[in-house]
């Protein structure tokens, strides 16, 4: 995923414990009542205790050993106000732009106890993860499914697509990218017909009814706490014909739309993933301006989807939360600009939560949770077997249940839709970190659901030229059929002294015979 979207796993262990807000309150009296106690506890009990006070306590096989001693543990000894004589020079805290709160200014923990839980986790780690192993089934014959078209671009630029929206009612597709750049394509020839300047990467986009749009950029797109996005409406693809609605945004990457309050006017929910600091948010469309409105004050928020989940006319929420409390969480609207939260999911801190969504995957009538875990940057940047596409079927009851798994190293986002029109939705995923030891690289696999629950999975060798961080589905060409592209994003062309030819997408054609 993007780069603002990669996770910083377990090193915000302490910042959901240490920050005394109304989500975080009940973690941080836990963790100041432990360092009171006396406790003749055992590592594994002490790491229970403290870990868990704040998140899914992570178990040692979850990263090899010499990750554990050299980065994850240093860290979380740090967040909990440990410091010692192996910090002397090492950047953290405010040398490293937390702000205050995120690193504890007193020991929340003994020596004593520390040395525990660092012994038992060098001790149970192993020395390697183990590989995926390789599928004999993976299918690279992909000839009858799509036909891959690399647009011809004279332009010499960096592939830095963080952007795709296809505009089904113009038939172009709308581009953004890490230099500051909105353009539109030609839907008939991929061809660029013009482009506008904006204030910073784009990260989301919505196409208004009348014309225009709606723009989220994310101000800045590296990790950061700087709170420089915005949100904005533009009424014509003009960098004049545009008004800023709400900044000072700390780095969103998605925006929804819904009326929360029964007011009959619009109101936007706002994915501010952030760094140390971040939120999911929405915002109330009044007369005096669009008024921020806090929903989970925690940073990670990746993506929301809108659904009405107990058939009360109230528009509910679902988030993809993805740093330390890792979860998918639904928000459950109250009536009166409140919500009420609910834990549908949840996962360790170094799961690495990308993307999701919640549709009806295997035909039964409740709406699944599919979703890609794979943000493999940051402290742990090892290859995890854990990493890949995973199914959580619906009981009926909101009760989630995994019932596919597809290992897939750095799953970065995915794409459900019927593509072959066969009444069973298909799953496309794309990596941003494959193992490049594996060749050829598998940075975009598809999985085609031939009858319920049973998918047959095809590779695309000819893919791996490229990097992709984003993807978008659209009938490009008309025929009828979904098409896919996919977003060009390489962090070499932007350090390259000569740019090489612009690749800012590919555009897999829909060739699947519809019975």
């Amino acid at each position: 995923m993007y780069n603002f979207g990669v996770n910083v796993f377990i090193i915000l262990f302490i910042f959901s414990c240490s920050e005394k807000s109304k989500n975080n309150k009940e973690d941080f009296e836990i963790l100041e009542g432990l360092r009171n106690q006396s406790l003749e506890l055992s590592g594994k009990e002490l790491s229970e205790m403290y870990c868990g006070a704040c998140h899914l306590n992570p178990p040692p096989s979850l990263l090899d050993k010499n990750t554990w001693k050299t980065s994850v543990l240093p860290d979380m000894r740090r967040r909990m106000g440990l410091i010692t004589e192996d910090d002397f020079g090492v950047a953290f805290g405010a040398d490293a732009d937390a702000p205050p709160g995120v690193y504890a200014t007193q020991s929340y923990i003994k020596q004593k106890d520390w040395d525990l839980i660092e012994a038992y986790y060098l001790d149970q780690a192993p020395e390697n993860l183990p590989a995926i192993p390789k599928d004999p089934d993976l299918d690279s014959d992909n000839s009858d499914l799509f036909k891959i078209s690399v647009p011809e671009n004279p332009n010499k630029r960096a592939n830095l697509t963080t952007l795709l929206k296809w505009h089904k009612k113009e038939g172009l597709l709308y581009l953004g990218d890490r230099a500051n750049r909105l353009f539109r394509f030609s839907g008939s020839d991929l061809k660029v017909l013009d482009s506008i300047k904006i204030s910073s990467p784009p990260s989301d986009i919505r196409f208004r009814m009348g014309g225009g749009f709606d723009l989220l950029t994310m101000g800045v797109m590296d990790p950061s706490n700087y709170s420089l996005g915005k949100y904005s409406i533009f009424e014509a693809f003009s960098q004049e014909a545009f008004v800023v609605k709400k900044d000072s945004l700390t780095r969103p990457v998605h925006f929804a739309f819904a009326d929360l309050n029964q007011d009959n006017e619009e109101d936007v929910i706002l994915s501010n993933f952030g760094h140390h600091v971040g939120n999911f948010s929405w915002l109330e469309n009044s007369p005096t301006g669009f008024q921020a409105n806090l929903i989970n004050n925690r940073p990670g928020a990746r993506k929301s989807i809108v659904s009405d989940i107990n058939n009360d006319g109230l528009s509910d929420l679902i988030v993809l939360m993805t740093q330390a409390k890792e979860g998918v969480y639904a928000y459950i609207n109250q009536d009166n600009g409140k919500f009420k939260e609910e834990n549908w999911l949840s996962f360790h801190p170094v799961f690495g939560s990308s993307d999701f969504d919640f549709v009806d995957v295997d035909a039964d009538g409740y709406r699944d949770i599919v979703l890609v875990n794979g943000d493999n940057a940051d402290l742990s940047p090892i290859l995890k077997p854990y990493h890949g596409l995973r199914i959580f079927l619906n009981d009926g009851d909101y009760s989630f249940k995994e019932s596919y798994f597809y290992p897939i190293h750095g799953a970065t986002a995915l794409l459900v839709e019927d593509f072959d029109q066969n009444g069973n939705p298909d799953v496309a995923v794309i990596s941003y970190f494959p193992d490049t030891n594996n060749q050829p690289l598998q940075n975009f696999l598809f999985f085609r659901q031939m009858d319920k629950m049973t998918f047959k999975t095809f590779s695309f060798p000819e893919l791996g030229n490229w990097s992709y961080l984003t993807m978008e589905k659209g009938d490009i060409n008309g025929d009828g059929k979904m098409d896919i592209i996919l977003g060009g994003f390489d962090f070499k062309t932007l350090y390259a002294k000569t740019p090489g030819n612009w690749v800012p997408f590919v555009v897999l054609e829909n060739k699947i015979a519809i019975e």
